[in-house]
């Protein structure tokens, strides 16, 4: 149990570390706000890497509050993957890291995981970190989970290096 638990943690602390380790060029969280301009962007990144993956989602961005920003669901997505992304971007706010990292800990065995509030244990959410502080956060919905979760960090990932660059020219 307890190497499951070591695990779990490490891959949670990976995951956040790999989210602000591109951020040292951005002075602090109020360098990046979540706002409709900066969450059209992700979503614009996410639906680039979607059509390259020949994916079809939704894609929901939430900002520190957990406020609903901007959404948009790509044509032939699922209708279920509407609540399915909002919910996912809510959960990785809510506990600050990838909801990839319930939904393994859960598969590993770690089931206090399910009864945990409002949250959905599923691939797809991701905390948008800036110097460990966490400003908002994205849901994609509409793939398998694994599919959703590398969507989800790539978007994330390429936003933020995106953001860094912009701040330091």
């Amino acid at each position: 149990m307890y190497k499951i638990f070591q695990r779990q943690t490490i891959g949670a602390v990976l995951s956040i570390l790999i989210a602000t380790a591109s951020l040292t060029g951005l002075a602090s969280a109020k360098d990046l706000t979540v706002n409709l301009e900066t969450s059209n962007t992700l979503i614009d990144q996410a639906k680039k890497l979607a059509v390259a993956s020949h994916a079809r989602v939704a894609i929901a961005i939430v900002d520190a509050g957990g406020n609903l920003v901007s959404f948009q669901k790509m044509d032939g997505t699922q209708l279920g993957s509407i609540e399915l992304a909002i919910r996912k971007a809510k959960t990785a706010l809510s506990f600050a890291r990838p909801t990839a990292d319930m939904e393994h800990a859960l598969n590993s065995g770690n089931y206090m995981i399910s009864t945990l509030p409002n949250a959905l244990p599923a691939g797809g959410g991701y905390p948008i970190m800036v110097n460990n502080e966490l400003v908002g956060a994205l849901g994609l919905s509409g793939g398998e989970g694994e599919t959703d979760a590398h969507l989800a960090q790539s978007t994330v990932t390429t936003f933020l290096q995106t953001s860094k660059a912009k701040s330091t020219e």
